[in-house]
């Protein structure tokens, strides 16, 4: 197999090496000399197809890569200069000095009659002309997109420079709730007419130049004047004469001034309608998660909703509802809000095979599951946006979301191929949130802005636990040894409650002391309230012991402010600053006992930058920051996590210090094709919070048969020895001709941390062995992917690579996990009716060097199109049968190797109509 990737990558050096391209550099300048800067240039080829553009430096010079051997058309336009327009025979290098005119009065009875122009730079934005770069087998926007120079689309996301666009509108106006990968992969394409890219947006209109320095882009799609009102949308219907159903409709709706979605979909067989993308863009993007709040943080988050769910498990049914809508009765004035309906009931089997090498005698538990999962999830937002004038903006943002999440596993569990016990295990968690944010930014005179900021979240988490099993899952430990037994089972109830309220006030205030200097000003205070509840029952009897019942309050307020610095020198800009926080906790437990706890911290921060070009630049930042525990990580009483684990908390548990150190490179050349992004970052934690475990091994001896239960005591700790992470991440990309484009991507990294595992076993609850060990873990991680795309005759697209992980994992033993996955996707537009398409991947796994598992995959389909927006398709899944997936994870106590159970061989058909 690494012979293969050799040769991948040989072939890649050697069409690097043997691509023929030639520069076409210039100078431009005006009659007496002076170099004109911010000149637009712009490349067209023999077929007035855009190859490129850019605007002059501040020496007037500009320079492409282009292939040899052809002619193209250089434009160059500047307000105040007549254009120029040159023809070039690019066969060999070329270096041009150019001389503008001055424009002349133009009068208004003049008529210029002029051929449509494919791309035109107009100030900050470049504008396409859709019809230009359309050849006819365009069906949405996505399509359109894909052909613009210097643009990229991926799932549905547009990119310029590699960067993702700030916002994208249609006529102006934010529709769909901003979802661009909706409106990209539905909006006709013959109803786009032009596409503008703004290059200097400014995601805050009141923010100077200074201030919001990063390079942020906007798109803007023009309709035809004929289609300015518009409904759209497509409706499937299909399935197979067995089990499988395939129900969607999306329809489309807006106009000027108001816009509406509508999508409902049900399938049997995994289709994903909304990928972890979606609902973000739901929320309003990740900058809507970005808070400029204080340094508080919760760890570890409770309210992280199942967004993403099991699309491959062999019985699934799964239904996804939508709706949006979006009104802009004035100029000032913007209400949007959508809602969202997700339901999946899954079945599937699995076996989880435990090896425990970390003792003298090593032994095999095997698990073998029937799961069982059924999730309601509801998400919804209002959005309000109103600008009493131009000086002065107000937003206000509501969001709730519902999980309701019931699971049950039915599981035979084996110890060293014997037949142990059997279980039934039941959870049920319910999970209500609702979180608002109110914001008012005003501009003061010419330098200076304002912004006040008011944040609030309410959560109510109930999971809830419960466990039938054949033997006790917990028979060495003293407070459920005398658990009781009826039919020869044991019968564990859990049911919690935690509670969390937390509002946030905050200024900001942005002074621009000079046109190179800012100052920022940032102060306010937060307010967090947070309670949990447990009880744990014993056949529906509350077990009354202190250590197991827990009731624990904390209220927590820290009020901070914080001072940045930004300076631009040239090409290069420091932010430099300074937080200071005050903290104060106080907290109540179960046994009476209170805490009040008062500290002050110092946060200093630093961001550099350096600008080489308009397509290069280089980045450093240093930070520090605080995570704070949850009321849950407090509490020390018992609570179980699973059938194996019982965690209880550190009532001395602290805040954890974090230094984050990066750097990163990025160069985007629209031109040449070429980009290249690395980026390494080192994490360091002081007193980082790590969990330290007390693994019991019990083996009650009956006879000849030996049951042994595997549980463990889990707590948190501030452990004594730091946690160091390093990572890295690269990409490089090339386009070598129109039809060939290849991109090589790697992560890597590594971490260095301490835990403290003990070890006890049991012989029919007598202590036969303890051990206690300082352990150092560490991991190196490594994942390469390397893809060829080929476009042919714009008829035929293939996609071909390969991926490579490579994990190494060292505790108190060493395991080393080697995965490929060579793959192909192909496309083939045999007739203009007729898509064929297809996929195919090839797994290998090995540990140690051992082959453990393959599995090929094999997905295809094809599509006609038998009326005008009337389209068949026959979609083929796992065409080769495979039925299981095999997956590997460590920790400090066992080595893990899961089978799972999938989906397998299907076929759908289904008719789709596009109005």
């Amino acid at each position: 197999m690494k012979k293969i990737l050799y040769l991948v990558l040989f072939i890649t050096s050697t069409q690097l090496s043997l691509a023929q391209e030639c520069k076409l550099k210039g100078s431009v300048a005006d009659e007496n000399g002076i170099p004109v800067t911010d000149a637009s240039v712009s490349i067209f080829d023999s077929k007035n197809e855009g190859k490129g553009f850019l605007f002059t430096s501040n020496a007037g010079e500009f320079e492409f890569k282009l292939p040899c051997g052809e002619k193209y058309d250089i434009e160059i336009e500047q307000s105040g200069f007549e254009t120029y327009i040159e023809n070039v025979d690019l066969t060999e290098n070329i270096n041009k000095k150019i001389k503008l005119a001055k424009g002349k009065e133009i009068s208004l009875k003049e008529t210029i009659v002029k051929a449509q122009q494919a791309i035109k730079v107009k100030g900050d934005t470049i504008e396409f002309d859709a019809d230009s770069f359309k050849v006819g087998n365009e069906e949405t926007l996505e399509d359109i997109l894909k052909k613009l120079p210097g643009i990229e689309v991926q799932n549905g996301k547009v990119m310029y420079k590699g960067k993702p666009m700030s916002q994208v509108t249609v006529g102006g106006r934010e529709v769909l709730g901003g979802n661009e990968k909706l409106l990209n992969k539905n909006l006709p394409s013959d109803a786009v007419s032009k596409i503008q890219l703004n290059t200097k947006f400014k995601s805050n209109p009141f923010a100077s130049s200074l201030q919001e320095d990063d390079e942020q882009f906007s798109l803007n799609i023009e309709l035809k004047d004929d289609m300015k009102r518009l409904a759209f949308g497509n409706v499937t219907l299909g399935g197979d004469t067995d089990k499988h159903t395939d129900a969607q409709a999306k329809v489309f709706y807006f106009s000027e001034k108001t816009d509406a979605t509508l999508i409902n979909d049900f399938n049997t067989f995994g289709k994903q309608v909304f990928d972890q993308d979606d609902y973000i863009s739901f929320f309003g993007g990740y900058s809507e998660f970005n808070s400029e709040g204080s340094i508080y943080s919760l760890r570890g988050n409770s309210n992280n909703l199942n967004l993403m769910t099991k699309n491959d498990a062999p019985s699934m049914n799964t239904y996804n509802g939508a709706v949006h809508f979006g009104v802009e009765p004035n100029k000032k004035l913007k209400i949007s809000g959508f809602g969202l309906l997700n339901t999946n009931n899954i079945r599937y089997n699995s076996k989880s095979e435990r090896y425990y090498n970390n003792i003298e005698t090593p032994y095999t538990t095997v698990d073998q599951e029937q799961n069982k999962s059924n999730v309601l999830m509801g998400m919804s937002r209002l959005r309000l946006d109103y600008n009493p004038n131009d000086k002065g903006q107000i937003k206000y943002r509501l969001n709730f979301n519902y999980l309701d999440s019931e699971n049950e596993q039915l599981v035979d569990s084996y110890y060293n191929d014997q037949k142990n016990s059997f279980r039934n295990v039941n959870s049920e968690q319910k999970n209500y949130s609702l979180s608002q944010t109110l914001s008012y930014i005003r501009k003061v005179g010419r330098d200076d802005n304002v912004g006040l900021y008011f944040r609030h979240q309410y959560q109510k988490d109930t999971p809830d636990y419960n466990v039938l099993s054949t033997t006790n899952p917990f028979s060495s430990f003293d407070l459920f040894k005398n658990l009781s037994q009826v039919n020869n089972q044991f019968n564990i109830n859990q049911d919690q409650n935690f509670v969390l309220n937390t509002a946030q006030v905050y200024g900001i205030y942005n002074h621009l002391l000079t046109n190179t200097s800012n100052l920022k000003i940032k102060a306010g205070t937060s307010f967090s309230t947070q309670d949990f509840d447990n009880k744990i029952y014993d056949f529906k009897n509350l077990m009354n012991n202190n250590l197991l019942i827990s009731n624990t309050d904390l209220d927590y307020n820290e009020t901070f402010a914080d001072v940045t610095l930004t300076k631009k020198i040239g090409n290069f800009q420091v932010d430099a600053g300074a937080g200071v926080s005050f903290f104060n906790e106080k907290s109540k437990y179960q046994d009476g006992e209170k805490l009040n706890r008062s500290e002050t911290k110092v946060l200093p921060h630093l961001n550099l930058q350096y600008k080489f070009n308009n397509a290069t630049s280089v980045r450093a930042s240093y930070t520090q920051n605080y995570s704070y525990p949850y009321t849950k990580d407090f509490n020390d009483s018992y609570t179980i996590q699973s059938y194996q684990s019982i965690f209880y908390g550190n009532r001395n548990l602290r805040q954890a210090l974090t230094h984050t150190a990066s750097i990163n490179f990025n160069h985007f050349n629209s031109f040449t094709f070429f980009n290249v992004f690395a980026n390494l970052s080192y994490t360091l934690q002081e007193k980082s919070i790590q969990t330290q475990s007390v693994l019991n091994r019990d083996f009650i001896i009956s006879g000849n048969d030996t049951i042994v239960n595997n549980y463990q005591f889990n707590t948190l700790i501030n452990s004594g020895n730091n946690q160091e992470t390093y990572s890295g991440y690269f990409m490089i990309g090339k386009r070598f001709a129109k039809w060939y484009n290849a991109r090589l991507t790697g992560n890597i990294s590594t971490s260095n941390y301490y835990t403290i595992t003990r070890n006890i076993e049991y012989e029919n609850g007598v202590v036969t062995n303890d051990d206690l060990k300082n352990v150092n873990n560490k991991s190196f991680n490594q994942t390469y992917n390397l893809e060829n795309s080929f476009t042919f005759k714009k008829k035929f697209e293939l996609k071909a690579g390969v991926n490579l992980n490579l994990s190494k994992y060292q505790s108190l033993s060493e395991q080393k996990f080697t995965n490929w996955r060579p793959y192909g996707e192909a496309a083939w537009s045999a007739t203009s009716k007729l898509l064929v398409q297809t996929d195919f991947s090839y797994r290998l796994q090995y540990r140690d060097g051992v082959e453990i598992n393959t599995a090929k995959e094999w997905n295809a389909s094809a599509r006609y199109n038998i009326a005008r927006k009337t389209y068949l398709t026959v979609t083929g899944g796992n065409l080769l049968g495979n039925n299981i997936i095999v997956s590997n994870s460590f920790t400090d106590n066992y080595i893990s190797t899961t089978t799972k159970n999938v989906l397998g061989r299907y076929f759908i058909v289904s008719l789709r109509y596009k109005f």
